[in-house]
């Protein structure tokens, strides 16, 4: 039954280009911290422009870049930075990323709309994904300073790894301006979510919230704070968070009191909290600097 729906959904979408994926338009990441974006996991996080946001808070997500890739697609082309689904369907007939997401439903439902959109029109996304901050409290060894203040002290402090591409060093980051503005500073792309959220919200099938680590960022509060205020009668929001689950206990009950209210009167349809135990006890707590396990 599934693959019907999938060989259905890779007609519709060949129907307007080879290269057509309605997650370029439905889908979003947004890391505000260092003032990226990018729609899939697939393609490369590119910078938001500030000067298109000051424009425009919804260039968060619809950027001139974004644009140009969505126009190859409604054109039959298919945009170089989308190559990992063009390989796999180069090289078989099993189905590509850019159908399942396609098929998702906060993708499906919207096919007609977006293939006779204009490619310079704003759109706004189903699924939203987005990190606030770099503030954390641990320091995992996969991790690094765009994610994590702790790695941002850490590398400051020491200096990179003395590996050959100096694992985790602080002047890539500022040479390719991917270096996260401090969670205690004014971020420009934060101001610009927060006036995009109001119209945003009532669109949204899944909000997911990720970091750094959400807990320490008063914006999480914010849009719990905002779910509880303003109800959406369909409760058709599914919730989620990335979170470490290793924060003082204060902080993780006021989240766990605003949650239950949020549960309890039916503000959402669901809420998924992810979280990561990466083996086992001490080797866990050994590769995630901060860790508690047994918390």
């Amino acid at each position: 039954m599934l693959n019907k729906v999938f060989e259905r959904t890779r007609n519709d979408l060949n129907s307007v280009g080879c290269g057509f994926c309605l997650a370029k338009w439905t889908q979003v990441t947004m890391h505000l911290q260092m003032g990226q974006t990018h729609s899939c996991h697939h393609p490369p996080m590119h910078k938001i422009p500030l000067d298109e946001v000051i424009v425009d808070y919804k260039a968060l997500h619809n950027t001139k870049h974004k644009k140009t890739q969505r126009k190859l697609m409604l054109q039959g082309s298919k945009p170089r930075e989308c190559d990992y689904c063009w390989n796999i369907e180069k090289s078989s007939d099993a189905f590509s990323d850019r159908t399942y997401k396609s098929a998702e439903p906060w993708s499906a439902p919207f096919f007609n709309e977006i293939k006779d959109l204009n490619s310079n029109a704003n759109y706004n996304p189903k699924y939203v994904e987005v990190a606030f901050s770099n503030a954390c409290n641990f320091k995992c060894s996969y991790c690094g300073p765009s994610f994590s203040s702790q790695w941002v002290e850490e590398s400051k402090k020491f200096g990179p790894y003395k590996t050959s591409n100096n694992f985790n060093g602080l002047d890539y980051l500022r040479a390719s301006n991917m270096m996260p503005i401090p969670h205690d500073q004014d971020n420009p792309y934060v101001e610009a979510f927060w006036k995009w959220w109001p119209e945003l919200y009532r669109d949204l099938h899944t909000f997911r919230i990720t970091g750094g680590e959400p807990l320490l960022s008063k914006d999480t509060f914010q849009v719990l704070d905002y779910i509880i205020e303003h109800p959406d009668p369909n409760r058709k929001l599914n919730l989620s968070l990335n979170t470490n689950l290793g924060v003082d206990d204060n902080i993780f009950n006021r989240f766990m009191d605003k949650i239950k209210r949020i549960i309890d009167e039916h503000r959402v349809n669901e809420v998924i909290l992810f979280t990561s135990a990466d083996t086992w006890g001490v080797q866990a707590e050994y590769i995630r600097h901060g860790l508690v396990f047994n918390q």
